[in-house]
């Protein structure tokens, strides 16, 4: 005799024991298909009524359509939609909206791409619940209603929908359902930019239920999968600690090692999208042997990188059955924000909306993008009309040094126009501002830009307008400003040293003193790790500034040591801009100025470190060390008009 186990019943059913079990012949158990059913299976579709072959809705933008207006009890087993829209956004400004016994809150609000798992692009996939199969989008998920259950579709693409095709599959059941039976929910959420300060929040539900799974989306604003350091918690019951805690995101979907095997579909979990390039995840979870039972309270999060340290953009549906009443939802995204990120903003850029375009002719506005998309940041530009073609203005920067590269981005838009862009009187860019929709992603790199009395100042001059352009509009989000760095041309290297640990894992070898602290010969022998005999070595910085120490043997756990020499007229101060991996120490004529200790990636200037230089050649010495992996630094002094001497060999 074969059993059913509870645990699989649980999908439909909340039971303290396994001696609650699923009445026989209930069409809600999909394993009793022996066993005849009561009820009656009918369908509504979207069936051209006059007998032609025009078997779709047509929706009409901002319109709501009814697609099914069903008396109960019944259960909706099936539902099935193709979409034909020009709207390329479709998936997100779109609405399925499910409504249970006349209730005031919608039980189901999701953008239709992201309810069949498919919100960032169309993509095929199958599962048994949910997906999309060769262009329809199917869902299998057992919806349970007494009175009545209403599915209703939003047309929020701003455009008609001119073919919205659709199946509803329900049983007609004879009798109410048992007050043991819960009803399906479905909730969409979006941070368009994660918060640093807490993880990302999938469900907050109040009430009786079980918690049956989600399908995430996540996109990074640095270009890597860095984000699926975050682990999942899952708080119940008002408990302070999550029951559930998870070690990282693809573990929580069953995979491993950032899921280094790529896109798969199996049944209860999957990765329904892999994108390296752009950073972009989109993975479910269904938990039909392990649903997540609450009495009172769930709630479902996750990190987004470990401790939360990446920021992301994550959106995600949660799927659940619960008790009525339920938790109303928060209002939705207006349809703009829900568009995907097309173009990620590179962090600390200058805002233009803060600089004050100097000039006549034209006249200047923040304006405000969310109905556009969440790309623009701080959902807002500088918004420049001016009078026509030849109308100029002048926006400046201030700056701390002498020359500078910048990307400068843009919208384009019907009513956007083309400039020239001067620095110093020298061409140094081109805006071509038109596009048939208004878009972010703009972008014009500009070289070689010298600061006047500390600003980099552009001159924007408006050259005219493609023919198909109603306006001269120029509009300006952002803008980076990046020196010209001019790195320490030569380093003396000599290492490795041993980085030995405690018993509780600290690396020790940046607080050993080593020979070279003591002294320094570059002729002498030095012993390092293993004993082997190591000397200094002449080593050039290649012209992106990372000087590789990777190069050493062996090269983790291990200590290094750089020199060179500054030098100086007279006594000064100078500014180094450091960056390293890991940790570091930086030594001037023998005493010890600086000290860093963690774990990081190195990148140009991310310490500052004060050098009070004395008259003549002065010893500059740095100590890195590494834990393990990337092993490198960067070292620089600012272009601040004051050029500093530096040379391993002491040449001026």
């Amino acid at each position: 005799m074969i059993r059913i186990p509870c645990v699989i019943l649980g999908l439909l059913f909340f039971a303290a024991t396994c001696d609650a079990q699923v009445p026989p012949g209930d069409p809600l158990s999909a394993h009793q298909l022996p066993v005849l059913k009561k009820g009656r299976l009918l369908q509504i579709s979207s069936y051209d009524r006059t007998g032609g072959n025009a078997d779709y809705l047509t929706i009409k933008k901002g319109a709501t359509a009814i697609l099914a207006d069903i008396p109960g009890p019944g259960m909706i087993a099936h539902l099935w939609v193709t979409i034909s829209s020009a709207d390329r956004y479709f998936l997100r400004r779109i609405l399925l909206r499910i409504t249970w016994d006349g209730e005031a809150s919608p039980s189901v609000e999701v953008p239709v791409g992201d309810f069949f798992g498919t919100g960032f692009q169309y993509k095929h996939y199958v599962t048994p619940y949910v997906g999309m199969s060769s262009g329809g989008y199917y869902s299998y998920w057992p919806m349970p209603f007494n009175r009545s259950g209403r599915v209703e579709v939003v047309n929020e693409t701003g455009q008609d929908i001119p073919s919205f095709y659709y199946h509803i599959a329900y049983y007609k059941v004879p009798q109410p359902w048992d007050a043991s039976v819960a009803y399906f929910h479905a909730q969409w959420r979006r941070e368009p930019e994660t918060d640093p300060k807490r993880n990302y929040t999938i469900l907050e539900a109040e009430g009786e239920g079980h918690f049956v799974g989600t399908m995430l989306s996540m996109q990074s604003y640095a270009k890597n999968l860095s984000f699926l350091e975050g682990d999942e918690m899952i708080y119940v019951d008002g408990e302070q600690r999550p029951s559930l805690y998870g070690t990282g995101t693809e573990d929580y979907f069953n995979s491993g090692w950032y899921f280094n095997r790529g896109e798969f579909a199996a049944p209860s979990h999957g990765l329904i999208l892999k994108d390296d390039t752009l950073g972009r995840i989109a993975a479910y979870r269904f938990h039909v042997a392990d649903a997540i039972p609450f009495d009172h309270s769930i709630r479902v999060t996750i990190e987004h990188g470990h401790a939360n340290g990446e920021v992301a953009d994550y959106s995600s549906t949660a799927i659940w059955y619960q008790k009525e009443p339920h938790k109303p939802f928060a209002a939705l995204e207006p349809p703009g924000l829900r568009i995907p990120l097309r173009y990620v903003l590179p962090k600390g850029a200058v805002e233009a909306e803060t600089l004050i375009p100097r000039g006549t002719g034209f006249r200047v506005r923040t304006e405000e993008m969310s109905a556009f998309g969440a790309d623009w940041s701080r959902r807002n530009q500088l918004r420049i009309d001016p009078e026509g073609p030849g109308t100029h203005f002048v926006v400046g920067v201030p700056v701390a040094e002498n020359r500078y590269r910048a990307t400068l981005y843009y919208t384009m838009g019907p009513e956007y126009g083309n400039a020239d862009l001067f620095c110093g009187g020298e061409k140094v860019g081109h805006i071509h501002g038109y596009n048939r929709e208004t878009v972010p992603g703009g972008e014009v790199t500009l070289t070689n830009l010298r600061a006047q009395e500390g600003t980099v100042s552009l001159h924007v001059v408006l050259s005219g307008k493609d023919s198909s352009a109603s306006g001269y509009a120029v509009g300006l989000d952002v803008i980076t400003l990046e020196p010209e760095r001019v790195f320490v041309p030569e380093w003396y290297l000599l290492g490795p040293f041993p980085n030995p640990q405690d018993s509780l894992n600290r690396r020790l070898g940046l607080d050993q003193e080593y020979q070279p602290e003591k002294e320094t010969d570059l002729q002498k022998l030095y012993r390092g790790v293993n004993g082997q005999e190591i000397r200094w070595e002449l080593k050039q910085t290649p012209a992106n500034g990372r000087m590789d120490l990777y190069y050493f043997k062996p090269n983790e756990l291990v200590v290094a040591y750089a020199l060179t020499y500054v030098y100086a007229d007279a006594p000064r101060d100078v500014t180094l801009l450091l960056g390293t991996d890991d940790g570091a120490k930086v030594f001037l004529n023998g005493r010890e100025l600086y000290r860093f200790m963690a774990i990081r990636v190195a990148e140009p200037d991310q310490d500052r470190v004060l050098l009070p230089l004395a008259k003549g050649w002065n010893t500059l010495l740095l100590k890195v060390e590494n834990n393990l992996g990337g092993y490198n630094f960067y070292a620089r002094f600012p272009d601040t008009g004051d050029p500093v001497t530096v040379s391993a060999r002491r040449q001026r």
